[in-house]
């Protein structure tokens, strides 16, 4: 689980407007300084980005996602889900998010338009920000 990935996502936002890719830049250079947040790729969706906490933080031997996005080429729309509540989304401004289904284990599912990804990148990492602090909250006594 390396590469690939990686490469299959940045290729999936290669023809992305500019400020799309700056949006997924500036998440991935904010979360990848620090120890608690593994950023790393799957080939989901042909190629996605995903925010995780290392199982050695939470006593576990694999990671644990807090969040996961990735672009949508035919609507021109960030697809996230994160672990905070649709309510809690809002919140921060982020309009629009719904409960994910049963089974899913983020809360939360939005598709971004321009208005988010070309102004709302700081807004989006504080909300990504808040959904890493209650992941480990909840789970710090697991």
């Amino acid at each position: 689980m390396g590469e690939i990935p990686r490469e299959n996502f940045e290729a999936r936002i290669e023809n992305a407007p500019l400020a799309a890719r700056g949006f997924f830049e500036s998440v991935m250079e904010h979360f990848d300084k620090r120890n608690s947040v593994k950023v790393h790729f799957t080939d989901t969706n042909s190629g996605d980005l995903r925010l995780a906490v290392p199982g050695e933080i939470l006593g576990q031997r694999r990671l644990r996602n807090f969040a996961t996005m990735y672009w949508q080429t035919s609507k021109h729309v960030v697809f996230a889900r994160t672990f905070l509540s649709p309510d809690e989304l809002s919140l921060f401004g982020i309009l629009n998010s719904k409960e994910t289904s049963n089974g899913e284990p983020l809360n939360s599912e939005v598709r971004m338009d321009a208005e988010v990804w070309r102004y709302g990148t700081l807004t989006f990492i504080r909300a990504l920000e808040a959904a890493h602090f209650a992941f480990l909250s909840k789970h710090e006594n697991n």
